[in-house]
């Protein structure tokens, strides 16, 4: 495995972690892995920042709306849903 295709692999860890993390607690072993490859990756440390204030924006969005509950369109749910798949699907 050449370098490159390496390092890809280990951003596209990387950032699901970065995801994970944001939803529930790491384990001991996915938080060293993470902080090592952040600590070398620069561009994972800003896809960190910026997922951390996507979220942070978007928690504001939805805490200030005037309804409670705010969901997505089922059908517009559902092609999401196909589109991510297929895309996963493709890598």
């Amino acid at each position: 495995m050449k370098l490159t295709e390496k390092i890809m692999a280990d951003c596209k860890k990387a950032t699901f972690l970065i995801e994970k993390q944001q939803f529930k607690p790491l384990t001991l072993g996915e938080q060293v892995k993470l902080k090592i490859h952040l600590a070398a990756c620069s561009w994972c440390r800003t896809y960190e920042r910026q997922s951390k204030n996507i979220q942070l924006l978007m928690g504001s969005v939805f805490r200030h709306s005037a309804t409670k509950t705010k969901e997505l369109d089922p059908e517009f749910k559902n092609k999401l849903k196909i589109l991510i798949n297929t895309k996963l699907e493709n890598e």
